[in-house]
């Protein structure tokens, strides 16, 4: 009877504790959501990560006329427009190479000058002076020196060390593969593409026969 009293002494003991042990424990608070973050566009975290990148110093202009400058970057795309990728001149005038010719700094010279014969575009500012960009083959298009007719260094011919294209299946060569295309290639569906992308080539480029070695035609640059 003794140990019976003792017993049940003992668990209202237990149960007053933890009674009052849970009284005593504060109420944990739900935390608050977290504000939403702002979004941040693909563009602005380029500009973020370039900045951070940037060194320390002042911007220094490259000696020299502004203009001049971008007269010869506007020679050395035109050139490279041209007699590398086959544009039309008052196309290529038009769309191509703003990054070292603006559009506003193209119009403050004269109009570019294609010499077909030698292979050479000249541009000339309202002081006077001409920049030339010149076709060197595999050295591609170079703007020559002010007042220079040639470049400083002797043009060489490359020879290619890869495998005759014609050998190689496509898309790491010209050869097409034997084998019929696959089943689920809906072939209608690519002629007509075909046929719509040719139908945006201008006359003469419809005119002229089209191989796997063609430029490709403006509308492919637009």
């Amino acid at each position: 009877m003794r140990m019976h009293t003792i017993a049940t002494a003992l668990a209202l003991t237990v149960c007053t504790a933890a009674i009052g042990y849970e009284a005593e424990t504060p109420a944990v608070k739900a935390a608050a959501p977290a504000p939403p973050q702002a979004t941040v566009s693909s563009r602005d975290a380029l500009i973020a990560r370039a900045k951070s990148l940037e060194l320390n110093t002042p911007y220094v202009p490259p000696p020299g006329d502004p203009l001049e400058h971008h007269t010869s970057g506007f020679a050395k795309i035109m050139c490279s427009a041209v007699f590398i990728t086959g544009l039309d001149p008052d196309f290529a005038a038009e769309n191509v190479g703003y990054f070292t010719s603006p559009y506003a700094e193209r119009a403050k010279v004269g109009k570019p000058v294609i010499d077909r014969v030698n292979k050479a575009v000249h541009i000339t500012l309202p002081n006077g002076v001409t920049r030339t960009a010149k076709y060197l083959g595999d050295q591609g298009c170079v703007t020559l020196p002010v007042g220079k007719n040639s470049v400083n260094f002797a043009p060489i011919k490359l020879k290619s060390r890869l495998p005759d294209p014609s050998k190689q299946l496509w898309p790491m060569g010209d050869a097409l593969p034997k084998d019929p295309p696959p089943s689920e290639l809906d072939a209608p569906k690519v002629k007509q593409a075909v046929d719509a992308a040719a139908s945006l080539l201008s006359g003469t480029e419809r005119a002229s026969p089209r191989t796997r070695h063609s430029k490709a035609g403006r509308w492919a640059r637009a």
